[in-house]
């Protein structure tokens, strides 16, 4: 039975993808910050704030000795910030970026070791349409997630010879808590100017991931697939 490692998988995107990981016959560890989630009765979660790379390091040395070694990694956590940008300063800068690129790297610094040495592995990072087009207002969070992007394309370059495929998803307007404080004309404007004339679900976005992360997609590598609803076309 494969293990596969979910951050930020309390809520949203996350705890979406635990449940349907776990449905499909998965080992599910997921790492959150605050509270666990309804979830946890069925799955291992271990709090952990990846930005910290000790709390990261420690948090997949208990997930390996409770679930064995990690087959998939879904980098999920983030957070975001909407201001202009010369609102924030140096420690906005450090909680956005050694969360959402920084929280990324550690995990992925923690898990390639095992997949190299079984020349098999999948890595997931949950991106963002900000990341490739850039938002207003959300400066620090469209750069973090265009740093995502582009380490994604690094590690798959470097890591395909060995086996390992690493994909993003970059979701656009979805319904989790990242849309907790827009007004309802704010949603309804972004319906607007989404094509498909609604807002995602979470759910949406694990059937991608999942669909990356499995062999389904054994040909896929690099790659960072859009689910927008065609707001970037």
């Amino acid at each position: 039975m494969a293990h596969v490692l979910i951050s930020g998988g309390s809520r949203g995107i996350g705890s979406s993808c635990a449940k349907l990981f776990h449905d499909k016959g998965f080992k599910v560890s997921y790492l959150y910050m605050h509270e666990a989630g309804e979830n946890a009765l069925n799955m291992y979660a271990i709090r952990c704030d990846v930005s910290d790379p000790v709390q990261v390091r420690n948090a997949v040395d208990e997930a390996v000795s409770v679930n064995g070694d990690i087959d998939i990694l879904i980098s999920n956590s983030g957070i975001s910030l909407t201001g202009l940008a010369t609102d924030f300063g140096d420690k906005e800068y450090r909680l956005v970026m050694d969360t959402n690129f920084g929280g990324f790297y550690n995990l992925s610094n923690c898990v390639i070791p095992s997949m190299i040495s079984k020349k098999k592995g999948s890595i997931v990072a949950v991106s963002s349409m900000w990341g490739q087009t850039g938002a207003s207002c959300e400066a620090l969070y469209s750069a973090s997630k265009g740093a995502v992007d582009s380490y994604v394309k690094s590690l798959a370059k470097e890591l395909g010879p060995s086996g390992i495929r690493v994909n993003a998803v970059s979701p656009g307007v979805i319904g989790t808590d990242m849309m907790a404080g827009f007004s309802e004309e704010d949603k309804e404007a972004l319906k607007e100017e989404t094509p498909l004339g609604r807002i995602g679900t979470p759910e949406e976005v694990a059937s991608l991931i999942f669909y990356l992360a499995t062999d389904s997609s054994s040909f896929i590598t690099g790659q960072i697939i859009g689910i927008n609803g065609g707001f970037l076309i």
